[in-house]
């Protein structure tokens, strides 16, 4: 998300634009959820501190303006460095929200259209029958008249075979959490469809089913089979994994909501997703549609540094090695997952240009053995703060060595790079990515211009 926004931003200010990435990147494997910001960094209790604030943030506004006055080296709070001491949050909330717009935007009409807004976190329901707070998602993935009504009836519906989803816990979880909140609907069923995309009743994936759906003439099918479990249970609504394609997902669930006289809605799902999927393909579309160039299956490995500048990249492929020589650099290679750092024993390093990793805390990182900063726990809720590492940067995103100087006067970087924050944690993943992205690029482009 990164490194697409920052590339789409310079390419519409009229740059020539080259992305290098080796596969697919980390949007890919997320929720495709947005979220901007839905709880505190590193598990902290705002009580204390802010206690007209509540968790989850009701709003991006809320969290921004939380984050802003006690994390001000966010990467969020990084925005607003250059604006006046009493315009820095105003800055950074008018720098999101015109982010949230800009995707918006671009992705209408798309694969990934998506649904939301600043003024309000909403709460979509996951495939666990839980519900996170997050910003934008999908237009599939939302249901505005679930809550409205007492007598609702709500029907999760899942696949023989397909492993990624439980109807039946979903069912229980869910409910169990309306009972406990007094939200409705309270009425709640389930049922389990008999769909084989290639013959085979089981080990069915998420992305063979989106495959199949994608098909014409295969919401026939699914509507059929849905059919009779909405009339048995008088069903107003029908929430199913996120599969109902990749590109059709849109036309497939209104056919389907023709179909049955029901409201249709796909859940958000744990990463790897069919969701970060669309979001991935809308966003490299819209990037080339900008005028960029996307070379897919090239690593940068190194650069060659000259008179506080990088002169050039060299970037690896199976078959050559590329030699590009660009006016800027913007490094949004991501954290563990997108594979900028790599942590053993030793420490944690950057991968591709050698620069300096800091912790959470901004102390340098290379000799940071990761064990000591996660929890006991896998699912920790005070996060783990080895997820908080990553590169320091000044106020136009330029990484910085320990003297706080800038590494190379050319170099930009974005995303899950940066330091001081956990997206796992926080719920902020793709938001600090878009914002942060938009913010690099334009940056970078400025620079590009000037030394034109």
């Amino acid at each position: 998300m990164a490194g697409l926004a920052a590339g789409t931003i310079a390419a519409e200010n009229g740059l020539e634009t080259l992305m290098l990435r080796t596969g697919q990147s980390a949007t890919a494997y997320s929720s495709g959820a947005i979220d901007i910001i839905g709880y505190p960094p590193e598990g902290l209790a705002l009580k204390e501190y802010l206690p007209d604030t509540e968790v989850p943030f009701k709003t991006p506004s809320d969290g921004l303006r939380a984050i802003l006055t006690l994390f001000p080296f966010h990467p969020y709070g990084i925005i607003g460095f250059g604006a006046d001491d009493d315009k820095v949050v105003e800055s950074v909330i008018a720098h999101v929200k015109e982010s949230i717009s800009w995707l918006k935007e671009r992705l209408a009409g798309s694969c990934a259209a998506l649904i939301g807004g600043f003024e309000r976190n909403i709460y979509p329901i996951t495939v666990l029958g839980t519900t996170k707070p997050t910003c934008l998602i999908q237009e599939t993935m939302w249901s505005e008249t679930l809550n409205a009504n007492p007598d609702n009836v709500l029907i999760f519906a899942g696949f023989r075979g397909h492993a990624e989803f439980n109807a039946l816990s979903t069912t229980r979880a869910y409910l169990e959490n309306q009972l406990r909140t007094g939200k409705p609907p309270h009425k709640v069923g389930h049922c389990v469809l008999e769909i084989s995309p290639f013959g085979k009743p089981y080990n069915i994936s998420s992305i063979e089913l989106a495959r199949h759906f994608d098909h014409d003439g295969s919401m026939v099918d699914l509507a059929a089979a849905i059919k009779k479990h909405v009339d048995q249970l008088g069903a107003t609504h029908v929430a199913i994994p996120p599969v109902l394609g990749i590109e059709q997902a849109l036309q497939n669930k209104a056919e389907l909501q023709k179909e049955l006289g029901v409201e249709v809605f796909e859940l958000v799902a744990l990463p790897p997703s069919v969701p970060g999927f669309r979001l991935q393909r809308a966003m490299d579309r819209t990037f080339k549609n900008a005028g960029g160039t996307l070379l897919i299956g090239h690593q940068a490995r190194s650069a060659i540094f000259k008179n506080d500048m990088i002169e050039s990249v060299v970037a690896q492929s199976p078959r050559r090695e590329v030699t590009i020589s660009p006016k800027t650099v913007i490094l949004a290679s991501g954290k563990f997952i997108g594979g900028g750092l790599e942590a053993d024993e030793n420490g944690i390093r950057e991968t591709v240009l050698d620069l300096m990793p800091v912790t959470t805390n901004l102390h340098p990182a290379e000799e940071v053995r990761p064990v000591y900063h996660t929890n006991v726990f896998s699912l920790s809720p005070d996060g783990h703060a080895v997820l908080g590492a990553g590169l320091a940067v000044d106020m136009d995103f330029r990484p910085i060595d320990a003297d706080g100087v800038e590494r190379a006067k050319n170099l930009f970087c974005a995303g899950s790079i940066l330091a001081k924050y956990n997206y796992s944690l926080e719920k902020s993943g793709l938001g600090v990515a878009l914002s942060t992205g938009l913010a690099a690029g334009r940056n970078a482009a400025r620079m590009a211009k000037e030394v034109s």
